[in-house]
């Protein structure tokens, strides 16, 4: 059996407009210790916001977070505010549940002297 199954998860998405996920991700990192994070480009169709708009397709960020299900309500928080989806043309956020995922941590690396 792997012991590295996670159960009780959620994966937040997150579409953002282009160059918004990387800054994302550092805060995620440095201020919500949370390093489950994903950053991909896609196309979509921007807010009309006049005749001259409709059907113009620009590139997006695609944000998706996976975090403990007891975390995910406060992480999600963070990237809406953070993130500014609360302004007009932020972007779009959902939260959906997982049946499981694995979990990975990146390796210590040792400096020179022998420090992790």
């Amino acid at each position: 059996m792997n012991n590295n199954l996670i159960k009780d998860i959620k994966r937040i998405t997150c579409f953002l407009p282009k160059g918004a996920g990387i800054s994302l991700v550092e805060k995620l990192h440095s201020e919500k210790n949370i390093d489950s994070t994903n950053v991909h480009t896609g196309r979509g169709l921007r807010t009309v916001e006049s005749v001259k708009d409709y059907g113009a397709w620009s590139e997006q960020d695609i944000l998706t977070v996976v975090v403990d299900a007891n975390r995910a309500d406060e992480i999600f928080e963070f990237i809406f505010f953070q993130g500014e989806l609360n302004k007009p043309a932020g972007g779009f956020i959902y939260q959906t549940s997982l049946t499981q995922s694995s979990h990975y941590a990146l390796p210590s690396i040792e400096d020179e002297r022998g420090n992790a």
